[in-house]
């Protein structure tokens, strides 16, 4: 009987595995068993999006204005953003509007952006007729810094008139992004709510509540007054002619 040349090899096989250290032996199955193992594919890191933060706009009203937009010991840059309804806007508003609010996300992620406030004239009507302000515009207001050595410098004031039809959130956004609002000539006129003669004499507040109260007066009653004083004016007029033509030449000397 021939034995198969394999099992005249298991003796000197078994002679060698007793040579080599038991712990050497187990390593090398659990580093033959890791081999059939499948290799877990690293799951990638996900990046976070940046939070955005949130920008807020600021109200103006008839009693807080002159505190907000007061001096102070840094300089400020302002979008105002006037607004109105179908009173004083006629409609022609709510497009402006749209856009202004989808506009403050594109300020929230530029930290240079300049700090936002919005005016109704349909709530505000006394401040808009202080302020002689047209809607829908903005404004774009540099408030100086203050200094106790050094007079105070005058607000820089940009007044932007919006297209209802075609004005988009990049428009309003690009008044600051772009610096488009240098198109439009610095306003320093009379009218200037901060730096103008009125302000300066402390005319504008009584200017805006008289022009208020003529804007509040019914059509109706403007028409029935012109009419009424035109109509006397005439009467008077014409039952004494002596005032027309003025005193009659009196006669040469007897």
């Amino acid at each position: 009987m021939r034995l198969s040349p394999l099992l005249l090899l298991l003796p000197a096989l078994a002679v060698a595995l007793d040579q080599i250290p038991l712990g050497t032996r187990v390593q090398g199955w659990l580093d033959k068993a890791k081999s059939y193992l499948p290799t877990a594919t690293p799951t990638p890191i996900q990046k976070t999006t940046p939070k955005v933060i949130e920008k807020s706009v600021t109200p103006l009203n008839l009693t807080n204005w002159q505190t907000v937009l007061e001096p102070s010991s840094h300089a400020q840059d302002w979008l105002i953003f006037v607004t109105g309804g179908n009173k004083t806007c006629l409609g022609r508003c709510e497009n402006a509007e749209k856009a202004f609010n989808a506009s403050v996300p594109l300020f929230a992620v530029n930290p240079t952006s300049p700090n936002l406030a919005y005016l109704n004239c349909e709530n505000d009507k006394i401040l808009c007729s202080i302020w002689v302000a047209g809607a829908p515009t903005v404004w774009h207001l540099q408030v100086p810094q203050v200094s106790t050595e050094e007079p105070r410098l005058p607000y820089s004031l940009h007044i932007v008139a919006l297209n209802s039809t075609t004005v988009t959130p990049e428009t309003i956004y690009k008044i600051h992004s772009e610096q488009t609002y240098q198109n439009v000539p610095l306003y320093d006129g009379a009218l200037h709510p901060f730096d103008g003669w009125l302000a300066q004499y402390g005319l504008n507040v009584p200017l805006g509540y008289l022009m208020f109260g003529f804007s509040a007066v019914p059509t109706w009653v403007v028409m029935i007054a012109v009419s009424y004083f035109s109509r006397t004016y005439m009467s008077r007029r014409m039952a004494n002619p002596g005032a027309i033509a003025g005193r009659p030449a009196q006669g040469g000397a007897n």
